[in-house]
């Protein structure tokens, strides 16, 4: 069986590191150049009727991901989103506001190997 390309690490990530502005931070760029995966978080311009039932849906699939070893982390965030976890199981996940990204790769690249990879 092949391996996971992504070394077992999923980022959540708020969607104004996706979409960045001009001279924002782009996490997609940082994410692929350090094999991680995403999950892209709903816009904060949702309505919470429409982001809460989208964050549910973050939270499982996190929830599977955390349950088998995978290392995850949050930058940026969404409002609901803690709660969204808690809900699922998962514990509180590290997390950055990236100002460049340079402190963005710094701070994925400083991340022990995760639990699903050592298998």
């Amino acid at each position: 069986m092949e391996r996971d390309r992504r070394s077992f690490r999923v980022a959540l990530v708020a969607d104004r590191f996706i979409n960045p502005s001009p001279g924002e931070v782009d996490a997609i760029a940082v994410l692929l150049e350090v094999d991680w995966g995403v999950i892209q978080l709903p816009t904060e311009h949702y309505p919470k009727e429409v982001a809460a039932p989208l964050l549910e849906q973050v939270a499982e699939q996190t929830e599977e991901f955390h349950r088998r070893g995978y290392d995850l982390v949050v930058i940026g965030g969404h409002p609901g989103l803690d709660a969204a976890l808690a809900s699922a199981g998962v514990p509180q996940l590290d997390h950055i506001e990236a100002a460049n990204a340079k402190e963005l790769r710094d701070f994925l690249r400083r991340r022990p190997l995760p639990p699903a990879a050592k298998n």
